[in-house]
């Protein structure tokens, strides 16, 4: 079972590049659909890794940090141009 990335990313181009490169190197890539309900889509994902960026529609990136670490301990890694 290959592992799952789950990206939130608001630029469709550059998510649909991350998605792109990471089922390239293997991984099942998902990307937020619905920005008010990262954390019902992170759950449903059950992903091994998240890419966040920092400036998203309605809460931060950093904000999503923190709700997800208040339930996993899944690797974040902050993709951004800010």
């Amino acid at each position: 079972m290959p592992y799952r990335l789950f990206l939130v990313e608001d630029d469709p181009g550059i998510a649909d590049a991350v998605c792109a490169q990471a089922e390239a190197g293997g991984l099942t890539a998902r990307k937020v659909q619905n920005f008010r309900s990262v954390m019902e889509e992170f759950r449903s994902c059950e992903p091994h890794i998240v890419i966040l960026d920092i400036k998203l529609p309605f809460f931060s990136g950093y904000h999503w940090c923190t709700e997800i670490r208040r339930e996993s301990k899944v690797p974040i890694v902050f993709l951004s141009s800010a």
